[in-house]
């Protein structure tokens, strides 16, 4: 998985796949991001990336529009990629829509003034904003939360790997990812550690999943990550 620049685009899988780092890090944010800016934030669910994951996009509404949203208001777009969202077929008299099955279950809503600010005000309280941990390594096979976007007219960027990585107390007692799955529309519960299955010998079904899985391993910096 080569580390090319992403536009935030990861609707193709063969895309998805070459620019995955540059979209964690938020490179396409980070380059538009300045004074003025539109507060934009994104946040990824790494549930086993193998397995399930699920992708925010967070965008202020423009007020000013044609049909805008209220002043505070904000778009939000999920993208759920993995388990019961992998569709099996494709449409052959569309072309176009030939990586459709692989781009994952998208919705795409409008949270009013009052939930939107309740989003940023639990980001915030669970550490968002706080110095990220770094040094703390991300593994493909585990389970974490990256944030990174321009609030305010700068980066913000922070990582909660479980099963304590992260700020103010980690990743299980995040309180934002209730809200966003109360409200992304999608219907599909958060894949949790708890789901994993178990088996006999863990170490021996780790190597046959080494064998047969997309694995990485990502560092934390200070402010984004390392490849």
């Amino acid at each position: 998985m080569a580390a090319c620049t992403s536009t935030g685009d990861i609707s193709n899988p063969v895309t998805r796949k070459l620019t995955w780092f540059s979209f964690l890090n938020g490179d396409d944010i980070r380059a538009t991001c300045g004074p003025g800016a539109p507060d934009h934030l994104r946040l990824v669910h790494n549930a086993n990336y193998s397995k399930r994951i699920r992708v925010y996009e967070m965008v202020a509404a423009d007020p000013f529009l044609s049909g805008g949203a209220p002043a505070g208001a904000a778009r939000l777009r999920t993208r759920v990629i993995g388990g019961p969202t992998n569709q099996t077929t494709f449409e052959f008299s569309n072309p176009s829509r030939v990586f459709a099955p692989w781009a994952g279950e998208i919705r795409q809503t409008t949270l009013a003034p009052a939930d939107a600010a309740a989003v940023r005000a639990a980001l915030a309280r669970d550490g968002l904003g706080a110095p990220a941990p770094a040094g703390t390594q991300l593994r493909s096979q585990d389970y974490w939360w990256l944030a990174v976007g321009c609030q305010n007219g700068a980066v913000a960027f922070q990582v909660w790997a479980h099963p304590n990585g992260g700020p103010n107390g980690g990743y299980d007692t995040l309180t934002f990812p209730a809200l966003l799955a109360a409200r992304d529309g999608t219907g599909i519960p958060l894949r949790t550690p708890a789901d994993e299955p178990r088996h006999a010998n863990p170490a021996v079904m780790d190597r046959y999943d080494a064998a047969t899985e997309v694995r990485f391993r990502l560092a934390v910096g200070t402010n984004g990550i390392n490849p």
